[in-house]
């Protein structure tokens, strides 16, 4: 990396932001360069490894197989180069800096917004960037990775490091309206005659189980329900408005709306199995004192709820 072709640690830095950008000129506008700047970048990281390591088309850009390499082994290169500079910049280990928490969006609104805000309260001199997501596809190669992650639903990929938190309680509701024009359901069968919203998501499956003492009921396909969404705020929206039912609604959130919208828990005797929820995060040799910190404060945070 000493040859004057290739500027070091910068320009592979400029690669990796290019592959997860997915574009030139999307990289380009998130460093404040010019598009020409980073394509040329590249170019000399390909005539310095003297392979290509980019496929360039209209429709953006694909990594080779050489490219994969170089992207993976560039994350673990410049990974250890900010684990030099933290040592070296933050020798008394203090806790300072920038950390980015993704979460899903219905999180972000009404949870990890005041745990974000508390946090740095707490600790003068740092920054919590937080990120509202609803995709939860998560692999080593997501950039967020290098940071914070809570979501429910365990990861698949078992090259990223997860830590399993309690599980999310979640139950059907509806308002007070809505029983009085459609009857109140008793029987998770019951449901089967009624308006009901379903959230698309990873940690719920197509399928709910519902408990009570020794009897059990399950409703399958979920996806084929009246309406089913992947925002669960436009789910709960159309439930104040007395349209439906809406299962799968976290517990904590019920409460959250229970005084203004008049919103009930449906057939509290029966149980739904929790989601699982996990913070997950990319594995690496060193971690920051603001890192460290910041993980064991949200899973107190998420356990406290």
């Amino acid at each position: 990396m000493d040859s004057p072709k290739n500027r070091g640690m910068r320009d592979w830095q400029v690669f990796i932001r290019t592959v997860e950008a997915g574009s030139l000129s999307v990289a380009a506008k998130e460093l404040n360069m010019t598009t020409g700047a980073v394509s040329k970048i590249i170019s000399k990281l390909e005539e310095y490894t003297c392979t290509s390591l980019l496929i360039r088309d209209t429709h953006g850009i694909e990594l080779t197989i050489a490219g994969r390499l170089a992207y993976n082994k560039a994350l673990e290169i410049t990974g250890l180069f900010a684990d030099l500079l933290e040592e070296l910049r933050n020798p008394q280990k203090q806790i300072k800096g920038v950390l980015k928490l993704s979460v899903p969006v219905i999180l972000a609104e009404f949870l990890a917004n005041h745990w974000a805000q508390e946090f740095m309260e707490m600790w003068p001199g740092t920054q919590i960037q937080l990120d509202a997501r609803e995709s939860s596809e998560l692999s080593q190669d997501v950039p967020d990775l290098d940071n914070l992650i809570l979501r429910s639903g365990k990861p698949e990929n078992e090259s990223i490091v997860y830590r399993e938190l309690p599980g999310l309680k979640i139950v059907p509701i509806a308002t007070q309206e809505y029983i009085d024009n459609n009857g109140c359901p008793h029987h998770p069968q019951d449901l089967l005659q009624h308006n009901v919203f379903n959230l698309r998501h990873n940690g719920f499956g197509t399928t709910l189980k519902f408990t009570k003492e020794d009897e059990s009921y399950e409703i399958s396909d979920l996806d084929k329900m009246a309406l089913s969404s992947n925002n669960h705020l436009s789910l709960i929206n159309l439930c104040i408005e007395g349209k439906g039912i809406t299962l799968g609604t976290p517990g904590w959130m019920k409460s959250q709306y229970a005084q203004q919208a008049k919103l009930i828990t449906l057939m509290p005797d029966w149980t739904l199995d929790q989601v699982p929820v996990y913070l997950v995060w990319r594995p690496r040799k060193i971690y920051s004192p603001l890192f460290v910190a910041f993980r064991d404060y949200i899973e107190k945070k998420w356990t406290e709820r």
